[in-house]
């Protein structure tokens, strides 16, 4: 009897055993697909792009660990019942969750030379076939080698293949996160400068300056879309509309601040010595000044502010160090992850939206920060927000989204879940300039004020050669001045825009503020691709500012670090 009993309890200790090997995988496999999507991946993301996003380390960390915790819980507790209920369920289980790993590393970490960037567009991933194949390649690939391994190795080796594969992976995830948070000073907490709404339609009762950029507001589409429609010129009499404009950059980043300072970047410095030093030295701020402007800048999209240039700024302030949806926060870290990770077909379904992050901000007290991603949020604070008067003169900057696709909304502001077409994007660019003016008109605040209209680039996809973003529109409109609208065929630059100030705050006119340029001339034009401006390439415009084919190379190139 006593025999009997020591054999019994043998078996069930030998039991005991084996179910311990065997759930050890599955829950050290949790835990290593669960690092992987939700702390590996967001942090790596973040260590490689600090710049694109406002918040640091130490508010991406917190949210991602209670991310991570719960979904390994829920992870191991499936496979717990699993084991339970059916061995066959949670064998294949095991074995599907081993290939979604392995998968998506390769997925996120190798698979990325066919990823579009998240910049607003609609992606077009029709465009993407390549990336495609891939991925169905590496699924399959994957997929078979696992059967594969099951079929000679049997399941209780793959089981320990499993756990050694999972533990090598997370000390690999340690060690090139902790490199990369060495490398790119990942630990600094950033400084929490935050554009708010403040002063937005405060105006000065004696001069404003007023420059109301419209992001993508392309100067041929500009002229396809108003020019020779005597309803959408009436919204810009008074105003010249110089339709041979050449921008210095084919994006956003780094034409604000030249349009704002007249100061090229070239990569002989970072980007924050860049952009530090145009909110610190820019001649045109210094000419405000000295002339006893107010300044107000919205456009969160300026990555210079600091705790030292913010004070120039009155309605540039601080945010808090946490975000005002921790949920909503989680979910686009998550689809953010799936933007790399997830298979191909699956990566539609992760589009992130650039300024979803933007919108999680918290301000200081009282205070609303200024967001650019929504046409609606500018046309219903025009509409809704009263004017307010001071005495100093005033001059403010708005970015807005303008053009920018995706193209939501119609002219009349109807929105359009299925997207509509540049021109009506242009369209709605004329409504909301036209609310805008009204507002100025009614308010008495009209005729003291320069006011430029312009595109920050073009869109180069609207034309047939499809050129380089090289052609915004610009329309300019001085102090006191009537006319009917007008075009300039001038060819200007946005390296022509410093003196263009000065002769607006001495009373120039906007239609004569280009006098003094020829009527042919090159213009430099510094190209560089959206993913890349570590390499950029010098052209000189010898034409039309929209024709490709006047565009001529220097040869002169500006490399990062040379």
């Amino acid at each position: 009897m006593i025999t009997g009993m020591c054999m019994e309890d043998r078996v069930k200790r030998g039991s005991t055993m084996e179910d311990k090997g065997v759930l050890k995988s599955a829950f050290t496999l949790s835990v290593a697909v669960c690092f992987m999507f939700f702390l590996y991946a967001p942090v790596e993301l973040y260590l490689t792009n600090t710049e694109e996003f406002w918040y640091d380390l130490w508010v991406l960390l917190p949210i991602m660990l209670c991310v991570f915790a719960v979904f390994t819980a829920v992870c191991m507790g499936g496979f717990y019942l699993l084991y339970r209920c059916s061995m066959r369920l949670y064998q294949a289980a095991v074995l599907f969750l081993f290939v979604v790993f392995v998968c998506s590393y390769v997925q996120g970490n190798y698979l990325i030379k066919y990823l579009p960037v998240l910049d607003g567009n609609r992606v077009d991933w029709s465009l993407y076939t390549k990336g495609r194949i891939q991925s169905i390649v590496l699924w399959i690939a994957v997929v078979l080698l696992v059967a594969i391994l099951v079929r000679f190795l049997t399941m209780k080796r793959t089981y320990v293949l499993i756990r050694v594969v999972s533990i090598c992976m997370l000390l690999m995830f340690a060690v090139t996160l902790t490199t990369l948070c060495m490398a790119n000073d990942g630990l600094k907490s950033k400084e929490n400068i935050c554009v708010t709404t403040d002063y937005e339609f405060t105006m000065s009762s004696d001069q404003n300056f007023i420059i109301l950029l419209m992001d993508t507001l392309d100067g041929g589409a500009f002229s396809d879309v108003v020019v020779g429609n005597e309803e959408m010129e009436s919204v810009f009499e008074d105003f010249t509309y110089y339709d041979n404009t050449v921008s210095a950059y084919p994006h956003t980043k780094y034409n604000i601040p030249f349009l704002l300072s007249g100061m090229w970047f070239e990569n002989g410095t970072t980007n924050e010595e860049y952009f530090e030093k145009v909110l610190t030295t820019s001649p045109f701020f210094e000419e405000l000044e000295q002339q006893g402007y107010a300044i107000d800048l919205y456009t969160p999209d300026f990555d210079g502010f600091n705790e030292q240039t913010r004070h120039r700024f009155e309605n540039v302030g601080m945010y808090t160090k946490k975000v005002s949806s921790y949920t909503a926060f989680a979910r686009w870290q998550i689809l953010l992850v799936g933007t790399k990770y997830a298979p191909h077909d699956l990566k539609r379904f992760s589009y992130v939206n650039p300024g979803a992050f933007e919108r999680l901000k918290v301000a200081e007290e009282g205070r609303e920060p200024f967001h650019m991603d929504n046409n609606m949020d500018f046309y219903q604070a025009v509409a809704e927000q009263p004017m307010q008067y001071r005495e100093d003169k005033n001059f403010k900057f708005y970015h807005l989204w303008g053009a920018h696709p995706p193209y939501l909304y119609d002219g009349d502001l109807n929105y359009m879940p299925e997207g509509g077409t540049f021109p009506q994007s242009i369209a709605l660019c004329v409504t909301m300039a036209d609310s805008y003016l009204e507002k100025l008109k009614e308010n008495g605040m009209y005729d003291n004020s320069v006011i430029i209209i312009l595109g920050d680039h073009g869109q180069g996809e609207y034309y047939e050669q499809n050129n380089m973003n090289q052609h915004p529109a610009l329309l300019i409109k001085g102090i006191g001045e009537k006319h009917e609208f007008q075009v300039n065929n001038k060819p200007v630059s946005f390296a022509d825009m410093q003196d263009a100030y000065i002769n607006l705050l001495d009373g120039s006119g906007g239609g004569n503020v280009f006098d003094a340029l020829p009527s042919q001339r090159e213009r430099k034009f510094i190209w560089y691709d959206i993913k890349d401006s570590n390499h950029m390439t010098e052209y000189l415009q010898t034409g039309q500012s929209g024709d490709m084919s006047t565009m001529v190379l220097t040869g002169q190139e500006f490399n990062a670090g040379k």
